[in-house]
């Protein structure tokens, strides 16, 4: 994805100068308007240049790989990113160092990238762009880690007939728990709790 800033006398002035620039058509950028310019008194006196942001688009994945590797970058994170085209979003994976950092506390930084550029995204492109950021295999680990959990309290809970509390987790790390127990015969899921005070609670079936 390249950017440029054009001006122009007025708005499709400046557009056209920027694709010539680029070195590409109208059809494949798109334009936002940062001036419309103003004719001023006889053409002469307060003229002001009319200015245009346009963007260069090199495919969605290539476009989102390049958002995320330029947070990164700023951010001092010694990492490359990978992209690829998922059936339903755009999978990013980062390898390098700091992998601890860039995932943070049960994974809550890798959100905040989604979120961030999932927003970036869907302003440059004018639609909505599902990204999914994962770092050196984390996502699939945790998702490991917390079926095993599930696992365990779903038969204690079954042995005792109580109800149990699961950790506190985050909302996704909830929502995986519960789908991964939605089919089971034996307990059910259901949370509990307002905010921060929000948990997953484990119970028998009737």
């Amino acid at each position: 994805m390249k950017t440029l800033r054009m001006k122009g006398k007025n708005v499709e002035d400046a557009v056209t100068a920027a694709v010539q620039v680029l070195g590409t058509v109208r059809d494949k950028v798109k334009f936002s308007v940062i001036s419309e310019g103003k004719s001023g008194v006889l053409g002469v006196i307060g003229v002001e240049e009319a200015e245009v942001e346009v963007v260069l688009s090199e495919g969605l994945e290539e476009d989102t790989k390049q958002v995320l590797q330029e947070i990164l970058d700023k951010m001092s994170f010694v990492a490359m990113v990978e992209a690829k085209r998922g059936e339903e979003s755009i999978e990013l994976n980062i390898k390098g160092e700091d992998m601890g950092r860039i995932i943070g506390k049960e994974g809550v930084t890798l959100r905040s990238l989604e979120i961030i550029v999932s927003s970036v995204m869907g302003r440059v492109s004018g639609e909505r762009v599902r990204v999914n950021i994962d770092a050196d295999g984390y996502k699939e680990k945790r998702k490991k880690a917390l079926e095993r959990l599930a696992k365990e309290v779903s038969e204690e809970v079954f042995q005792t007939g109580k109800e149990k509390a699961m950790p506190f987790m985050t909302p996704a790390d909830r929502r995986l728990v519960h789908i991964y127990l939605q089919e089971n015969l034996l307990v059910t899921t259901f949370s509990r709790g307002e905010g921060k005070n929000r948990v997953l609670i484990v119970a028998p079936r009737d």
